[in-house]
């Protein structure tokens, strides 16, 4: 489809390269390198990686595990990569040798945990958050690459009945700088949804609403800064997507801004076209323009600043990945997809 800016900018049309994974499996994990080095991850203990920018595909799952789902990868290189299972066993695995094998590094005691969201700040780094276990988030950090992982509870709010996140494209989590982390959640029946926030890495979690209604169904599933070659020098803006992904063709609200680094929140001008669960931006040095890009299982939409959300295409994908200068989709039936320019 044709994108025409207000600035003046020259018209382009985006799309998506869809490739074969030699799987079928529903891949909601995605994890870029670089542009040629990408793992996926998701249905059936499904773990596959590319070394050529999705060209051709290596299956190297861990064994033993049966039907779980690994919805949550986050790969260092291609032979180092940590991944978590969204069920029962809720674990934590971690591969250095490109997935022959894997180690298991955590396992959550409680039926209740299932893991939502997996992010690390580098190489060391990282954290994983689970649903509700006895009222509250079960969360866990790792300083030695995933490794080893400890359990937070200091300080972690009231989970409210029926809350939780959604395991949908691993991106309902952002980290920044030094700790920092923002979060959404949805499952409870409510007008808003509930983002959370840590500024640091002792500091108190904190949270506030936003207007994406809450439900089973519901709530915020990506959450993503949009870096000043976007929002301008200074910015302090973040977008986040979501809705309700039982609806196929219309979502009450499905993107909402902040401008003050997730203070406060409001509804954007122009909504994407439907419930969308994962949404990044374009960096820079890439063929396509800069700004957004957010999708869902019903389509995928481009917008230059996070206000007005054009339909860029109809194909559908559920998580989203940044390399040096591409853009990666992945999706059900082992769909994967590379962002381009339609006549370059």
């Amino acid at each position: 489809m044709m994108l025409a800016f207000a600035d003046g900018a020259e018209p382009v049309s985006l799309d998506w390269d869809v490739t074969e994974t030699g799987t079928d499996a529903s891949l909601r994990g995605l994890s870029a390198v670089d542009d040629r080095v990408v793992w996926a991850s998701g249905s059936n203990a499904t773990v596959i990686r590319t070394d050529d920018g999705g060209k051709t595909w290596t299956s190297c799952g861990p064994k033993g595990f049966g039907d779980l789902e690994f919805r949550c990868v986050q790969a260092f290189d291609a032979d180092v990569a940590c991944i978590a299972s969204a069920g029962s066993p809720a674990v934590l695995l971690r591969t250095e040798d490109g997935g022959a094998s894997w180690r298991e590094s955590y396992r959550a005691s409680s039926p209740a945990a299932f893991f939502d969201m997996m992010r690390f700040w580098d190489e060391r780094h990282g954290i994983a958050i689970s649903d509700p276990v006895d009222g509250k988030l079960l969360v866990v950090e790792t300083g030695d690459g995933g490794r080893t992982w400890k359990r937070l509870t200091k300080g972690l709010p009231l989970s409210r009945k029926g809350e939780a996140a959604f395991a949908a494209s691993n991106s309902s989590l952002l980290v920044g700088e030094q700790g920092q982390l923002w979060f959404g959640t949805g499952g409870c029946e409510s007008e808003t949804s509930r983002l959370y926030h840590r500024s640091g890495w002792n500091a108190d979690w904190t949270t506030v609403s936003v207007p994406i209604p809450s439900s089973q169904a519901s709530g915020i599933f990506s959450v993503c800064v949009v870096p000043s070659s976007v929002a301008g020098e200074g910015s302090d803006t973040l977008v986040l997507v979501g809705g309700d992904y039982r609806a196929s063709e219309t979502s009450d609200v499905t993107a909402c801004l902040s401008h003050d680094r997730g203070v406060t929140w409001r509804t954007v001008k122009t909504q994407p076209a439907a419930f969308r669960s994962a949404v990044v931006a374009t960096p820079r040095g890439g063929a396509f323009p800069l700004g957004l890009i957010t999708v869902g299982p019903f389509g995928s939409d481009f917008s230059r600043d996070g206000e007005e959300w054009d339909l860029m295409s109809q194909t559908g994908f559920h998580a989203l990945a940044v390399g040096q200068t591409q853009v990666f989709a992945s999706g059900s039936d082992g769909r994967f997809g590379r962002l381009i320019v339609v006549g370059d």
